[in-house]
């Protein structure tokens, strides 16, 4: 059986007001937090054949 897992991009930074919102980086906490929801997904057994994502940098990042 299929499934789609639905997954929001990490904490992003408001350090950088010059940056478009489409441009804003991950925050440290958002670095910090891929790597653990990636063992989580991977503790679940997922095994994500296709990934879509936006361009954004930060959903780019988290994906």
């Amino acid at each position: 059986m299929k499934r789609l897992l639905i997954v929001r991009h990490a904490k992003s930074s408001w350090d950088f007001p010059e940056l478009s919102d489409f441009e804003r980086p991950l925050n440290h906490r958002g670095e910090k937090d891929v790597p653990d929801m990636a063992t989580r997904i991977k503790k679940l057994g997922l095994k994500p054949e296709l990934m879509i994502s936006s361009p954004a940098n930060r959903a780019i990042t988290t994906a």
